[in-house]
């Protein structure tokens, strides 16, 4: 038998016990459920980016005030990193698009920092190499020494689709100075973004920032099938630019088909 002052004793412990546990269940509660939120929901944001849906200046504006207090680094998961780096890439490059220099000057830099968090975190990521890549251009120039990081994306990822098709633009704005192994990549990989019947992704980059290389490019589809070549090259007269395309037979093709 127990002593009755131990009883006590051991019964006040255990109250002391549920009742801290409690408190800090609490805090917990307080604490981590706002951000497993914040995080849920800029995790949807980040999906419909990489879906290519557009957002409305406003929007963003209030996604950035949300990224700055979202993703406190020790309590971060690397996914929610991840998000964070897709969204904010998105509000800059919708800055340089309106030309708003203090939102360009102070994403920059945040970018820059949650990249490298990221990649800490998750260094096989062909999508964080190549944000690394044109961060590093925009911010400073091209330099030979960033092609590394665009050769790491490559490497790492070279056939996931929406990231290829980010990378296909970007490697295309700085395709003569590739060198020759990432030409070759990039030409083979527009290759395959019309072989995945990515064909309005393709056309748009054809159109955009491959027009000046039309010639390589097209000229590498004779390796698409039949079939790609003429869906895709359909595409492209239906935005209004007359393309040889290799196999395909312009005359057969009509905008209105």
């Amino acid at each position: 038998m127990l002593p009755d002052r131990f009883k006590a004793a051991v019964g006040i412990a255990s109250r002391i016990f549920a009742c801290g546990l409690g408190i800090a269940t609490f805090a917990w509660a307080a604490y981590g459920l706002p951000i497993a939120w914040r995080q849920s929901s800029i995790e949807q944001i980040a999906g419909h980016i990489i879906a290519g849906d557009q957002f409305k200046a406003k929007a963003l504006a209030a996604l950035a005030l949300q990224l700055d207090t979202a993703y406190p680094d020790k309590w971060a998961h690397p996914s929610a990193i991840k998000n964070a780096a897709v969204t904010r890439l998105r509000i800059l490059e919708n800055a340089i698009a309106d030309g708003d220099q203090k939102t360009i000057d102070g994403q920059i830099t945040k970018l820059h920092q949650t990249i490298n968090e990221s990649l800490a975190n998750t260094p096989a990521d062909p999508f964080l190499w190549l944000v690394l890549f044109w961060l590093d251009n925009t911010q400073n120039g091209y330099n030979p020494e960033h092609l590394k990081y665009l050769r790491m994306s490559y490497d790492l990822g070279p056939n996931e689709g929406w990231v290829a098709v980010k990378r296909n633009r970007i490697a295309l704005a700085t395709f003569p100075q590739l060198p020759p192994d990432l030409s070759e990549d990039a030409k083979s990989e527009f290759v395959r973004l019309v072989n995945s019947q990515l064909y309005n992704e393709a056309a748009d980059i054809l159109v955009g920032p491959g027009w000046v290389f039309r010639g390589v490019l097209l000229a590498g589809l004779k390796d698409a099938t039949e079939l790609n070549r003429q869906l895709f090259a359909r595409t492209v007269y239906r935005l209004g630019y007359d393309v040889a395309v290799p196999g395909v037979d312009r005359r057969d093709q009509r905008p209105w088909d």
